[in-house]
């Protein structure tokens, strides 16, 4: 149906529209919400290494860790759940799907793989920076317990290494969670498109106009 290509379409659009604007937020020089939460972050490091004592930031990180490992594990059950119900459904279709039901009047992409499509490939997005956001956090708690101050070269700094790779960490996990808030609104395809349109549209107003992007 024609409507399942244009919501498809506003999605794609939305989806994309925010993450430009959302990167271009964290590289600009106006003074907006998301570039003074990453110059506060950029303070936490050079306040933990002034402490004698790492414990305290190396129980944040672990905090930290232990959060996106949780939301790691959801994102693979419900992936396995989406593949599992799916891919046994999908091949007995193709051959006899109406003409309704064929994505761009291509007959051999059903709508209903299309769906299945979306919504695995925003699980994938948020596993792959929740799983990154792990790794620099972890490379992290090393790090700050390493005396990174003591080492350099004429390209590189301990210290910058460590400043750049909390932010690194914070960007990845901040890409994940809003990838969860379009992946919540690709499920509603599922339910209706005209839900998945309005769903849609909400998480990126609600999103530019939170994070002070707009």
């Amino acid at each position: 149906m024609i409507i399942d290509e244009i919501a498809f379409l506003i999605f794609l659009v939305c989806f994309i529209f925010y993450f430009i604007m959302f990167v271009h937020a964290l590289k600009t020089s106006r003074p907006t919400k998301v570039r003074v939460l990453k110059l506060i972050y950029v303070n936490w490091v050079k306040t933990r290494l002034e402490e004698e004592d790492p414990v305290t930031a190396v129980q944040a990180l672990r905090n930290f860790i232990y959060g996106n490992s949780t939301f790691v594990s959801a994102l693979f059950i419900l992936l396995g759940i989406l593949v599992g119900f799916y891919s046994s459904a999908i091949p007995e279709q193709i051959d006899q799907l109406p003409s309704e039901e064929i994505f761009l009047t291509f007959q051999f992409l059903p709508v209903d793989l299309v769906r299945i499509t979306t919504n695995v490939g925003m699980i994938l997005f948020c596993l792959f920076n929740f799983i990154m956001a792990i790794r620099f956090a972890t490379r992290l708690s090393i790090l700050i317990t390493g005396k990174p101050r003591e080492f350099y070269t004429k390209q590189y700094e301990g210290i910058e290494l460590t400043r750049d790779t909390l932010v690194s960490a914070q960007h990845h996990w901040s890409y994940g969670v809003r990838g969860l808030f379009y992946l919540a609104a690709s499920l509603f395809w599922f339910v209706h498109s005209i839900i998945y349109i309005i769903f849609t549209l909400a998480v990126t107003i609600y999103l530019l106009i939170s994070h002070d992007i707009i």
